[in-house]
């Protein structure tokens, strides 16, 4: 039997514990913000190809390319490898991975690690983190891909791959080749916030899960359901903090700013009563994760 005069904390302890987890949670601010100042700024002057110093280097933190929005710097470089022989790199930083990986994914101007030639000069593509990197040399000179990773290396920050934020997206009927990454339209509509989104099948059924990429002002939630078709969902027990909406022809679709301030959706071509399961699980997934 419980002994519930056991578990009774008196109010003034209650205030201790207040106020050790207070002052806790205000060192490790200032823990994280000194580590943050004890970062160096990078010195692009110092970046090496290999051991040849750039010949030239032009830096824009005002950068105007291909109608970016989210690029904050550009940085061109320069190097002679041999005689007649330059190696030119374009380096665009953005405001975050996500701004990075989808003009990487969505602009048609790469092609992952394949090289595109264009004229007499090849061109490769790595993105690392929030930098997307473009090398140019002449057509009969051959870079090693294992050179032009180190040098991508030479970059703090750097993280290859899907962010970290994809992997709360569920695990189980993912349908391989179908992740977007959306940043200024999501379902046919301007989007205030940056998404992920994902595709699964299992037998007949179809749907998508979508999460945004961080926290999300309830205004910009808000904006962005005025403009769904809101719709009254059958069968199930409606939800308040719940937009549910129609994505097109027999296509449900719900969507929520859950505790915290994470958004998910989900939409398909499933009944309520199964959309609203499927809900029910990418929510927890997504509030429950790290990232």
């Amino acid at each position: 039997m419980l002994n519930f005069n056991r578990m009774f904390v008196p109010a003034q302890s209650c205030k201790k514990l207040r106020f050790i987890f207070a002052f806790a949670a205000l060192c490790a601010l200032l823990l994280t913000a000194c580590e943050k100042e004890k970062e160096p700024p990078i010195d692009y002057n110092k970046i090496y190809y290999k051991n040849y110093r750039a010949l030239n280097i032009r830096i824009d933190d005002y950068p105007i390319f291909d109608n970016i929005e989210a690029l904050e710097k550009k940085i061109e470089y320069r190097y002679s490898t041999m005689v007649g022989d330059t190696l030119d790199v374009l380096v665009l930083e953005f405001k975050s991975d996500v701004y990075a990986l989808d003009y990487y994914m969505n602009s048609g101007r790469f092609q992952g690690i394949v090289p595109i030639l264009r004229g007499p000069v090849i061109e490769q593509s790595i993105r690392s983190g929030a930098r997307i990197f473009i090398f140019k040399h002449n057509s009969f000179r051959r870079y090693e891909r294992s050179d032009l990773e180190s040098y991508v290396r030479g970059f703090p920050g750097g993280r290859g791959g899907f962010p970290q934020e994809f992997l709360s997206l569920p695990f189980e009927h993912r349908e391989a080749g179908h992740t977007s990454i959306q940043t200024k339209f999501f379902l046919g509509v301007k989007s205030y916030f940056p998404i992920l989104a994902q595709s699964y099948r299992d037998g007949n059924l179809q749907w998508n899960v979508a999460r945004s990429w961080g926290l999300v002002e309830s205004k910009d939630f808000e904006s962005w359901t005025e403009q769904l078709q809101i719709v009254e969902p059958k069968g199930i027990v409606k939800d308040v903090e719940v937009a549910y909406f129609s994505a097109g022809d027999g296509i449900n679709g719900m969507a929520k700013r859950l505790p915290g301030g994470r958004i998910v959706i989900v939409w398909g071509y499933l009944s309520w009563f199964d959309l609203e399961r499927k809900f029910f699980t990418a929510s927890d997934r997504i509030y429950e994760a790290r990232f």
